[in-house]
């Protein structure tokens, strides 16, 4: 009798439970971490020239948060945007899955990140397996380059790869007013994450197919980011100089950490100029 009450209890735990989740709307209003805390939006100007509000920029030292700070607004024009770098943090536990986000650099060494993420509540962790059942809402996020690598690399202490993309720069431009088209929409209409289907690396890939239609063909890296760089490689989205285990290597950050850990505390204004002499060398 015990057994059949207590299937019972949690057989209408699950039913209720999925009642809420598919019943559940997205919103921007929610209590969210301090990483996500507020929403990025853009404006276009005169001259091609673009102002994002709301932009990150923590500062991090060796597993530990420095400074928590936003940055209202950034003016960036268009024209400066010279080159795009592809970021690749695969997860330890299974290296298959991993996250995936896009640095755009200017032509003054300064660079800006963008990245598409599961934007979770306060308090709360995240699971690849909520994330298939409308848990988490999408967010986009623009931050400081120092700020998105930092983070991966010296606080969570996540390997980092960076690999500079074979894009010019005036489809680097393309690419980032679709970023930035994107970016308001989602704040406008907000919708939810999914593991599979609405993740970081396949929402990135409807993104620059839309610059360029039938640019990224689909690939179980788009469910797999893990396995991103080597399909980038494959399509010719990133050189590979030699094979791909040398590339892998050659734009590997993990073994660069103490340096970089340098660089961020001692030099922020050029820290960008500084990492990419780092994987030039």
């Amino acid at each position: 009798m015990r057994k059949k009450i207590v299937f019972r209890i949690i057989l209408a735990t699950v039913i209720l439970s999925t009642l809420f989740l598919i019943t559940r709307e997205p919103r921007n209003d929610r209590e969210w971490e301090k990483e996500i805390a507020y929403t990025s939006t853009a404006s276009l100007e005169p001259n091609d020239t673009v102002i994002i509000k709301n932009v990150r920029d923590f500062a991090y030292g060796d597993g530990t948060i420095t400074s928590m700070n936003w940055i209202p607004e950034v003016k960036i024009s268009t024209q400066d945007i010279v080159h795009a770098w592809f970021i690749l943090e695969p997860f330890a536990a299974w290296e298959v899955v991993g996250h995936t986000f896009l640095i755009l650099e200017l032509n003054d060494g300064s660079a800006y990140s963008f990245s598409i993420e599961a934007r979770m509540e306060k308090g709360e962790k995240y699971s690849a397996l909520w994330g298939l059942f409308r848990k988490y809402e999408l967010a986009y996020t623009w931050g400081t380059e120092r700020d998105f690598i930092t983070r991966r690399l010296l606080y969570l202490n996540h390997t980092v790869k960076m690999y500079p993309l074979t894009l010019d720069a005036e489809r680097t431009q393309r690419l980032f007013l679709a970023l930035i088209k994107k970016t308001n929409e989602i704040a406008e209409r907000p919708r939810f994450y999914n593991t599979l289907t609405a993740n970081c690396t396949n929402m990135l890939a409807e993104i620059a197919n839309e610059v360029k239609p039938g640019s990224i063909p689909y690939d179980i890296s788009w469910n797999l980011p893990g396995f991103s760089d080597r399909f980038l490689m494959k399509i010719k989205y990133i050189d590979t100089e030699e094979s791909e285990e040398k590339t892998q290597r050659k734009y590997d950050l993990t073994e660069k950490r103490k340096e970089i850990l340098s660089i961020a505390l001692s030099s922020y204004p050029e820290f960008g100029k500084k990492l990419r002499s780092l994987i030039s060398d």
